[in-house]
């Protein structure tokens, strides 16, 4: 059978194409669909990348899926089997399906902004689930080792995101919840930083808000909310001194990348500057407790 041998090759070997034609008329669309789906958190690292590849292609490379289809997997991927699968928990495999089936979102988001299958009220379904995840994920892991690869399943969703900012429909009332779900991967419990660059998505999210005609002022406004006021009677290097002293630098690598995204695009020189003084401004709060 093709689609066996198909998946056969595909743990030895990742492939840049792909002829999907045989397997669709082997066993049809909708179920290559999904088997594709059940496959996005293989545990082999060759295996998911190609099936990632092979859907993405199905999706926006191909002009074989119904709207039905569209939403059938867009449903599946936000479900309780995929991307909140097993959120919050231990690190396990389960982070796998649920990093993989953020990108199938995204593209299925993609894929909205030009065919607009959804309506309002699901897009803002799925623009809810997605900040929900974000504020829900608790990976962080990066490249796993013994043929699993790679996990980043807050870079990942942080994909996810942004393509949904990108979309004609996302409403500017609903900065300050995607702000806040970006919030709770700089400042939460465990590192901001992830493994292989990763951590530096997270902040491209910034050009993309002000790119959608989000308010510079909103933004800086923000940005000194993440970190807490501190208590004047906290002592220096104390127990209770030394989280926000991490949570300083963790907001600092947050701004560095900002600041460096916005050069990088020579664009927004104003909050540019502003980051950039802001850096002082941030170590007098974490240091001499100077609002």
């Amino acid at each position: 059978m093709y689609i066996k041998k198909m998946m056969e090759d595909w743990k030895n070997e990742l492939y840049e194409e792909f002829d999907l034609q045989p397997a669709i008329d082997e066993i049809g669309t909708r179920k290559l669909l999904d088997m594709f789906l059940d496959n996005i958190g293989n545990t082999e690292s060759y295996v998911r990348e190609n099936v990632l590849e092979a859907i993405g292609m199905l999706i926006c490379g191909m002009s074989v899926l119904s709207p039905d289809d569209y939403l059938h997997a867009l449903s599946t991927s936000l479900s309780e089997t995929h991307l909140f699968n097993g959120i919050g928990g231990a690190e396990n495999d389960a982070a796998f399906c649920r990093a993989f089936s953020s990108f199938i979102v995204a593209q299925v988001i993609h894929v909205d902004g030009r065919q607009c299958f959804l309506s309002h009220a699901q897009y803002l379904e799925v623009l809810d689930k997605a900040t929900e995840y974000m504020i829900l994920e608790k990976d962080r892991r990066g490249f796993i080792y013994g043929g699993k690869g790679i996990v980043h399943a807050i870079p990942h969703g942080t994909s996810m995101l942004m393509t949904l900012i990108e979309h004609p429909k996302f409403p500017k009332e609903y900065t300050i919840r995607v702000l806040d779900s970006i919030k709770c991967n700089i400042v939460g419990k465990g590192r901001f930083a992830a493994d292989d660059w990763a951590d530096r998505s997270l902040a491209e999210t910034i050009a993309v808000l002000l790119n959608k005609g989000i308010s510079e002022d909103i933004i800086k406004e923000w940005i000194e909310t993440l970190l807490p006021p501190i208590d004047a009677g906290i002592g220096k290097y104390t127990d209770e001194h030394y989280p926000y002293i991490q949570m300083g630098s963790d907001i600092e690598h947050f701004l560095m990348y900002v600041y460096f995204d916005l050069k990088k695009k020579s664009i927004f020189d104003g909050l540019g500057e502003w980051i950039f003084e802001y850096f002082a401004k941030l170590w007098k709060k974490v240091y001499l407790h100077i609002p």
